[in-house]
């Protein structure tokens, strides 16, 4: 046994080309499921962790206004077992001369949702000054005892920054619905006492906010509303709320790409292992008669050849544990940039271990399967080496006519491909497989940027959203849309029935030009029903032609109606009617959104107070767009790893398929044959297995970008799949150039094929 272990590392170190590949494979496989789950099982439970430090709550409400009565009814109901309540306002901060948007809430009682304090042990309710967010004092430069000066309904109030804070609640603080990803320095959120509130900023209003720790929270919501009546606005839940909801559908988007890398590695590595082992052994036919003259039983040299299988398995999986912290690290580090924790971790599992262990398993396998036939040869046979393929009929011979204009080289091509359909559905699957994989590298970023592009360019045309101050009368409202020429908008949120899950985006659309919404069937927003997003569609199993129940917010009135149309977008899933067919509710039209578009409008009206923030679609469509970049390293890895997998399965093919052949091309070129002539056979005969992968790879990449981009979707927001041009042809000829590359190794191997040695039989 000590000399086939030294036999196998020589042959190990001399053919190292051919075990690389093996190697590579294992190596990502490895790689890559073991250093993605590090960041997603390490973000996991940091989420968890802080989940359960602070105390979460699990439900959310939105009043208009809660009485001590109403919000004892709360507490007392069967499935809430903590409830709290708090105010809320939106202010607007002076930093730099620039203005800034902050987001302050009276302190509770500290048994639901407890900030994470930094410098500080406990929030003193008592004390006058603002407890700040980390990540907008950071960005601003701010630090514990600098002031910022408020303005909030005329008034300016300047309060010291007395601590830093990190809220569970907003782990992806966008600031505003408005936006897709954080903006760090435009948007914060503080913590001020009761008494600040009141006397400050002269709050008199009755709390805004009711924090729940409760089950089912399905059945909460109507008791709640029972409670509330016409003064409940919405609830939200952990899966509902973006700001908690995006960083838990981020773990499962980086968990579901650890699995798909390693289930295609690991398929490449069957792949890789079985061609070397079979390409080494008909290279060793000689060295298999000297063993087996010797002594060595079938069984020995089967265990030998599967030690090739289990010695790569093991040094590829090692390497693999020791790259995996750094790709573990490298995709956490991309995350801290969007999400609000308090403590980032690399974490793994037991699963890292499990996935090793089928990965030497298969590697070891796949070399036994390789060997299982030769192994048992007697000295003779193996000494003769492996004969000749009979050449057998094709289907192609049927056709007289095209057969007869063949040349005999090309017959024989012909007949050598498609009479072994394991290789040649072998090289079919290494061009499919390495072109989906490129299409969805390039499709995938395509896909999320066509999103930003079209919901902010083509089903919203505006120039600036102009956010109106909830004090507003209806009638200064309307003088508003009148001043500006725009459209306005009234987004609520709706309880909705069947299989609404929880409440959802309601917009109403007045009269306009800057709203372009379709539906799949390319029909625009009429009146006389309402319209429901494909995402929100699908959850709730419902089709044109339906009737649901809605309970818009600030009413206690269901409403029956019939779903007019499925929308195809993209933006935040919901529902939209007509303003029209809001009237026809009989219910009040109170418009929060004004779109407005390139005109000019006087610097005192986007100034006035009545206008509490102005948004431009640019600032919008960058800032989604940033959500994106932030994933462009994930995206370049699967581009790579397509790269990787057409040319290292397509260079073992190549190689296996001319060990096959060598005594053929050495007959060819006794038969006076060129070296051009040979190759030219093997081009024609490649380019046809290209051509073939490629007509069955663009509709499967196609297949397997629609299936991949859905990881990416969430609740709030879908993606369809979208590969542009440039990609796909980029997609093709990196395939393309990756399968043509094994002709030259057939040509750099036909200059140093031996003729005599192919081509002679017994020694």
């Amino acid at each position: 046994m000590k000399f086939l272990i030294r036999k196998l590392m020589r042959t190990i170190v001399k053919n190292w080309v051919q075990f690389f590949s093996v190697l590579l494979m294992v190596f990502l496989s490895v790689l890559f499921y073991t250093g993605l789950e590090g960041t997603w099982h390490g973000m996991s439970q940091s989420i968890n962790q802080y989940v359960r430090n602070s105390n979460l709550a699990t439900a959310w409400i939105q009043t208009t206004g809660i009485t001590n009565h109403e919000f004892k009814r709360i507490q007392k109901l069967p499935l809430v077992s903590l409830a709290s309540k708090s105010s809320e306002i939106s202010t607007k901060a002076r930093l730099n001369n620039q203005t800034r948007y902050v987001n302050l809430a009276t302190a509770t009682d500290n048994k639901l949702s407890r900030p994470d304090l930094i410098g500080s042990k406990k929030i003193n309710s008592r004390t006058t000054g603002i407890y700040l967010n980390k990540e907008f004092a950071d960005a601003n430069h701010l630090k514990k005892g600098d002031t910022l000066k408020f303005h909030y309904q005329n008034k300016t109030i300047v309060l010291p920054v007395i601590g830093m804070i990190r809220s569970p609640e907003k782990m992806y603080y966008t600031g505003s619905s408005d936006y897709l990803s954080p903006q760090k320095q435009n948007y914060g959120y503080g913590i001020v006492s009761s008494q600040t509130l009141a006397h400050k900023f002269g709050y008199k209003g009755l709390p805004t906010k009711v924090t729940l720790k409760s089950k089912k929270n399905f059945k909460v919501e109507s008791q709640v509303r029972q409670i509330l009546g016409a003064k409940y606005i919405t609830m939200s839940t952990r899966k509902s709320d973006p700001e908690i909801a995006t960083a838990i559908s981020r773990v499962s988007q980086i968990k579901d790409l650890s699995v798909l890398f390693a289930t295609i590695f690991i398929l490449l590595s069957i792949l890789a292992m079985y061609t070397t082992i079979k390409r080494l052994i008909d290279s060793q036919q000689r060295d298999i008669a000297v063993l087996r003259a010797l002594g060595y039983s079938k069984r020995a040299l089967l265990f030998y050849y599967s030690l090739y299988g289990l010695s790569i398995g093991i040094v590829g999986t090692l390497l693999g544990w020791l790259g995996s912290p750094i790709l573990s690290n490298f995709v956490l580090a991309s995350q801290k940039q969007m999400f609000s924790l308090p403590n980032w971790q690399v974490s793994y599992t037991l699963n890292s271990i499990w996935i090793a262990l089928l990965v030497i398993i298969i590697c070891t396998f796949s070399a036994m399967w390789a060997s299982r036939g030769q192994s048992g040869q007697s000295p003779a046979e193996a000494l003769k080496g492996k004969p000749g393929k009979k050449s057998q009929k094709v289907f192609l011979e049927t056709w007289k006519r095209l057969w007869n204009k063949l040349s005999i080289g090309r017959r024989w091509a012909w007949r050598d491909s498609l009479g072994d359909p394991v290789r040649l559905a072998m090289g079919i699957v290494g061009v499919v497989g390495g072109l989906a994989l490129i299409m969805t590298g390039f499709g995938t970023k395509d896909s999320m940027s066509y999103q930003v592009k079209n919901t902010f360019g083509h089903e919203f045309t505006y120039n600036r959203q102009l956010d109106l101050n909830e004090q507003n009368t209806d009638k200064l409202n309307q003088q508003l849309v009148h001043k500006t020429k725009g459209q306005a908008l009234s987004v609520i949120s709706a309880s909705v029935n069947p299989h609404g899950k929880f409440d959802r985006p309601l917009t109403v659309i007045d009269r306009g030009q800057y709203v372009h919404l379709t539906t799949t069937t390319g029909k625009k927003i009429h009146n006389g029903g309402i319209y429901v997003t494909q995402g929100l569609a699908n959850t709730m199993k419902v089709k044109p032609g339906d009737y649901i129940r809605v309970t818009p917010s600030l009413t206690t009135k269901a409403k029956k109606i019939i779903v007019k149309g499925i929308l195809r977008s993209s933006a935040t899933q919901g529902l939209y009617l007509t303003r029209l067919t809001w009237d026809q509710w009989k219910l009040r039209f109170r418009p929060n959104e004004i779109l407005i578009g390139k005109k000019k409008i006087p610097h005192r009206i986007l100034t006035s107070p009545a206008i509490s923030k102005v948004v431009s679609i640019s600032d919008q469509r960058n800032n989604a767009q940033k959500m994106v970049d932030n994933l462009s390293s994930i995206f370049l890895l699967i581009q790579v790893f397509g790269i990787i997998l057409a040319v290292v399965i397509l260079y073992n093919l190549g190689s296996l398929s001319f060990t096959e052949r060598s005594r053929n091309y050495a007959t060819f070129r006794i038969l006076g044959f060129q070296k051009s002539e040979i190759r030219s056979l093997t081009t024609s005969e490649n380019l046809s297995t290209t051509i073939l992968g490629l007509c069955i790879g663009v509709p499967f990449g196609f297949w397997f970008l629609a299936k991949y981009v859905t990881t990416f979707s969430t609740d709030q927001i879908i993606y369809y799949p979208v590969l542009n041009p440039f990609g796909l042809v980029a997609a093709i000829l990196i395939t393309t150039i990756s399968s043509l590359s094994t002709i030259l190794l057939v040509g750099r191997r036909l200059r140093e094929l031996n003729m005599i040695a192919a081509t002679k039989g017994v020694e």
